[in-house]
């Protein structure tokens, strides 16, 4: 709207100028050619009124006549044809209506957004997991251990973990030390819920360690192990 307002100004003030010139250099040659002051004052308004005259015909003819046949014209072309019924005055007007925000939008949105954040954070633990276990289980125990991931992220029933075999590469300390960095990351519950987690998860490693012995020794022997502690599972 802006922008369309200073196009008017800088058009009439060009129009205005030239006006002015030829009435100026109308004015000068009158009076190069004998005339008084007053008689070229008066020539000089005289050019300026015809001038006015002439530059409001020619817009009323370009409105009355001019533009509508240039618009019947470009109706016959497919393409601008088109474009004018695609969008109407009415629907551009209303595209550009938005409907007002509500508490009700604002709180589905921030339901949104929460949900979103859940998931890319999901996705980070699950990557990490299938990264630092692909090497000492099989592809089914992965897709186990991602499962049981999940109900734990979303605060489900523990008691709906399934177990999984790993290698014997892997000790109680990297056990300890994948619990931490998950529990870390996720921070949706107190240290023993990862470790009732891991008791349940893998009971072979763990099966003569008491869970709150593993609650307490998550983060021990940081430099040790196949898995380490990591500050956060997105910077890997």
């Amino acid at each position: 709207m802006k922008n369309n307002r200073l196009e008017f100004i800088i058009l009439y003030v060009l129009v205005a100028s030239t006006a002015l010139i030829i009435a100026t250099l109308a004015r000068i040659s009158a009076l190069s050619l004998g005339a008084d002051s007053f008689t070229a004052f008066i020539v000089f308004i005289v050019v300026l009124a015809i001038e006015g005259a002439a530059y409001l015909s020619i817009q009323v003819v370009l409105q009355g006549l001019m533009l509508p046949w240039i618009a019947r014209f470009l109706l016959n072309i497919p393409y601008f044809r088109n474009k004018t019924q695609s969008t109407s005055p009415i629907d551009e007007i209303t595209n550009h209506i938005t409907e007002p925000t509500t508490l009700e939008d604002i709180r589905n949105e921030q339901l949104q957004n929460k949900v979103k954040e859940q998931e890319e954070k999901l996705n980070v633990a699950l990557n990490y997991t299938r990264k630092t276990f692909a090497p000492y289980i099989s592809d089914g125990q992965i897709e186990i251990l991602c499962g049981n991931l999940r109900l734990y992220a979303d605060k489900l029933n523990l008691e709906k973990l399934r177990s999984i075999k790993t290698s014997k590469d892997l000790s109680s300390v990297d056990i300890s030390h994948f619990g931490w960095n998950i529990w870390n990351h996720f921070n949706v519950g107190k240290r023993i819920d990862i470790a009732h987690f891991l008791k349940r998860v893998f009971p072979d490693i763990l099966k003569d360690v008491e869970v709150e012995s593993i609650k307490s020794h998550l983060k021990d022997e940081e430099l040790k192990g196949i898995i380490k502690i990591q500050k956060s599972l997105t910077e890997q």
